[in-house]
């Protein structure tokens, strides 16, 4: 990919929405973040848990959609690019922004239930009890077990861009409306989980703090984490093989089998998910426009040396 001539600045606000071609389309996702609203600790709880998560993850989408072109061109973007389980910049670029638009939804309905003062209620743990055989008739025949039907397409794989010429066409995006409404009717942890598989999240790339919050709050409101961690682990299963056929990305530097990985990737990132977001000095400077020429140097361009004013 070839970096954007507008630059986005160097860090990216929470309420500041991107610019460029990395914007999202939808004007109501940024309306719904830029609430000021904050709820009480206090009196709220279980709401103000949540609300933070999503703020970070929206924080962090936001920041990562801007300096997309100049971390997807820099070394190491491979530790990145691995959770999304493919290579191709235009496809993680419009999950990325698809993330956003949840998040933010996700938002929106949170902050709705602070107006109205209600705070999350922990659902009870359901237990799945096993069900028992029936007693076996002794004069029936035994029938054999129904056949379960193999899904077609792997439950990790997101079809979403599946045969799409232009996967950064905004027409491809959902309406936030719609998100809204889903994130209404869905558990929180489901949303979570959808959120955490758009931006490409991973345990390596966050704080363990954050990860543990995280973590427990897809638990605890319905959702499943290990399930969540599974299809991460076979994108990067798929994002290897697929590197394996046609490399496109350089993975010889940073290794991650040197000095940590954790270590490293605080090299390619500059941060981890849950700390403010920076960039790290390992990515490139965007390029100045073509219309843009170095000043020239006056004496140079007379053709004459400098004169020397003092002893060599």
């Amino acid at each position: 990919m070839t970096a954007a001539s507008d630059s986005p600045p160097r860090r990216a606000h929470p309420t500041d929405p991107p610019k460029g071609r990395n914007a999202t389309t939808t004007s109501n996702a940024t309306t719904a973040s830029n609430a000021t609203t904050t709820p009480d600790p206090t009196a709220l709880p279980n709401l103000t848990t949540v609300l933070r998560l999503v703020q970070i993850l929206l924080t962090y989408g936001r920041h990562l959609a801007e300096t997309f072109d100049r971390r997807s061109t820099s070394l190491g973007f491979h530790l990145i690019a691995r959770h999304f389980g493919t290579s191709s910049p235009a496809v993680i670029l419009a999950h990325i922004r698809r993330g956003i638009l949840r998040a933010a939804a996700l938002h929106h309905v949170l902050m709705q239930r602070v107006s109205r003062g209600r705070d999350l209620t922990i659902p009870p743990l359901r237990v799945r009890l096993k069900p028992q055989p029936a007693a076996a008739d002794p004069a029936s025949t035994p029938s054999e077990p129904p056949k379960l039907k193999r899904p077609s397409r792997p439950s990790w794989r997101d079809d979403w861009l599946d045969n799409v010429e232009n996967p950064l066409d905004p027409i491809h995006l959902p309406k936030f409306e719609d998100l809204v409404k889903q994130a209404t009717r869905r558990p929180i942890g489901l949303s979570l989980a959808d959120i955490c598989a758009d931006l490409g999240v991973a345990p390596a790339l966050c704080q363990v703090s954050f990860w543990n919050d995280l973590f427990l709050v897809m638990m605890h409101y319905e959702g499943n984490p290990a399930i969540q961690l599974v299809r991460r682990w076979r994108r990067e299963q798929h994002f290897q093989e697929e590197q394996d056929r046609l490399p496109t990305m350089d993975q010889s530097w940073p290794p991650v089998d040197v000095g940590g990985g954790r270590r490293d990737i605080i090299r390619v990132m500059g941060f981890f998910i849950g700390e403010p977001p920076v960039e790290p000095p390992l990515i490139l400077a965007p390029e100045p426009p073509p219309w843009v020429h170095p000043a020239a140097n006056p004496q140079s361009a007379q053709g004459n040396p400098p004169k020397s004013t003092g002893p060599p």
